[in-house]
């Protein structure tokens, strides 16, 4: 018996307080691999004893047993395409599926948008306009919407750098060369990652400016973010979708280049004369798809 069916069973022996805890659990399953007690108890609103009280009454016993079986738990459930597998069942590729399909893009849009904090935006892009560099770590999925955003801002002369939390090597050139005038962009969705956690704790541990761009405040991520921009990821077939962190980016990127008028005029003035060099030069550049020849 998995770990989420064992709670549910004991939920008719619980007091209010232990009830409490192991709805939330039930909820957050891949939060609470990511979260220490105390954090935790912070987060539910108990104290650290109540907790460890309850994982008593589960076979796990304590509270690192509890985190170790929700994680396994977590995994299997990450496995590959495992929620794939149960699409088929619920699904067919119809009509009918296509509405829901549009109404789950649409959904995640509005959904997105709707509960945007619009300071917060203004704020987000503010602190990117005052860094000398902007660090955008995603992984896997999020990559794509990660490099959206980071060639945008390119365009615009910003000094945007992307970064693979998967590459272990990239991630530590990052960290080991990171001023404090420099920003960093994180985004994770369930079931988040455990590398872009630990980075997040390791800038936190430096005081470092972070934007945490996740599904919601509980997120392992946020707690240690200085700025929380929150997107809806839920798809019907897939884990996750990366429609509304797009659309963000995009925004994020237009109000930065509205911000930054004046640096895009000073980057695009060097690059019309570099253009200009190329074109003129004794074989055009970029008008050739042949390689140089004497």
């Amino acid at each position: 018996m998995n770990i989420m069916k064992h709670i549910q069973e004991l939920m008719p022996e619980l007091t209010q307080t232990q009830a409490k805890i192991a709805s939330y659990i039930l909820e957050n399953p891949d939060v609470v691999c990511f979260s220490s007690l105390k954090n935790l108890a912070a987060e539910i609103g108990v104290t650290e004893t109540t907790i460890l009280n309850f994982c008593k009454r589960t076979e796990y016993e304590s509270f690192a047993g509890m985190k170790k079986a929700l994680s396994s738990y977590v995994q299997e459930r990450m496995f590959w395409n495992s929620k794939m597998e149960k699409t088929p069942a619920r699904y067919t590729a119809d009509e009918e599926m296509i509405k829901n399909l549009k109404e789950n893009q649409s959904d995640v849009l509005m959904s997105t948008f709707d509960n945007l904090d619009s300071e917060e935006v203004f704020q987000c892009v503010e602190t990117m306009s005052q860094a000398k560099v902007i660090y955008i770590c995603a992984h896997s999925a999020s990559l794509l919407p990660a490099k959206n955003l980071y060639d945008k801002l390119r365009t615009m002369g910003a000094d945007a750098r992307l970064v693979d939390t998967n590459d272990y090597t990239d991630v530590l050139n990052m960290l080991t060369k990171h001023e404090k005038t420099d920003m960093f962009i994180l985004i994770t969705l369930p079931y988040y990652s455990v590398q872009t956690v630990a980075i997040s704790d390791y800038l936190a541990s430096t005081d470092a400016t972070v934007l945490a761009v996740t599904d919601k405040m509980t997120s392992p991520i946020a707690e240690n973010a200085k700025h929380v921009l929150l997107c809806n990821s839920q798809h019907l077939v897939f884990h996750n979708t990366a429609t509304a962190l797009i659309a963000l980016g995009d925004m994020i990127a237009g109000l930065y280049f509205l911000r930054n008028k004046e640096q895009f005029n000073e980057y695009n003035e060097k690059v019309k004369v570099i253009e200009e060099f190329f074109q003129t030069s004794t074989v055009p550049a970029y008008d050739n798809e042949y390689f140089y020849q004497q």
